[in-house]
């Protein structure tokens, strides 16, 4: 059995990134972080969550803004964000087909460029600073290269992602970890990752490689640590 490339638009990626949040505590720690930025903002008009997946963050940082704007384009994670975020404006469409039609005080972009080719990060980047206000913060979020799922990616010869070096961001490391209580969530949540990798990886492969290097105590262990990057 092969695990194929993901593709973040179609149906066949809202259950394994399910199984993904269910099991990690990074969105949680993400959001935590966020509450922090906010914190420091000059004003909360808008907030604008570019890749708004099922909608968590976006409901999470409601009520600390007059405006939430989710960008989402997957149409089965797009049904989930409605009911997660019913106050939030939905632009159905990529980040590059978007227009938030004013700058925003917060832009967040929270592990969504890996399924953008890298040609176009600069243009994606360029979009998501376009949209920020001038006292605002624009804050992209990425698996830190040095977390246990980026160096498996690349030993089944994924990409490392890494900010354009043109770009300038101050980036602060939060640790995250992913915790499976039994093989067969371990190798989901694998194949999640692994699914952004440029060929098929056999499920052998994967079982041998899971098994060897994150067995724990309590099941599996594996940290998916990130890096949030304020670009300037």
């Amino acid at each position: 059995m092969d695990f194929p490339q993901l593709d973040a638009l179609s149906g066949q990626y809202e259950s394994p990134f399910a199984t993904f949040l269910a099991h990690t505590d990074q969105k949680r720690k993400a959001n935590r972080y966020l509450d922090d930025v906010v914190a420091t903002l000059a004003r909360r008009g808008t907030f604008v969550d570019a890749g708004a997946g099922t909608g968590d963050t976006a409901a999470h940082l409601a009520g600390s803004f007059d405006e939430v704007i989710a960008i989402e384009p997957n149409p089965a994670l797009r049904a989930r964000l409605a009911g997660t975020a019913p106050g939030a404006t939905i632009l159905d469409v990529p980040i590059l087909a978007a227009d938030p039609g004013h700058t925003a005080d917060l832009v967040y972009c929270g592990h969504v460029l890996y399924y953008v080719h890298v040609d176009l990060w600069q243009a994606h980047i360029d979009a998501l600073t376009s949209w920020t206000a001038p006292d605002g913060e624009c804050v992209i979020a990425l698996q830190n290269p040095s977390s246990d799922c980026m160096v498996m990616l690349r030993e089944f010869g994924g990409p490392r992602f890494d900010l354009p070096p043109s770009v300038k961001a101050d980036t602060t490391t939060v640790p995250s970890f992913v915790q499976a209580d039994d093989l067969d969530t371990a190798i989901e949540i694998a194949a999640f990752i692994l699914g952004l990798a440029p060929l098929p990886v056999t499920r052998d492969l994967v079982v041998d490689y899971v098994t060897q290097k994150f067995r724990s105590a309590n099941g599996y262990l594996f940290s998916c640590t990130q890096d949030f990057h304020h670009i300037r």
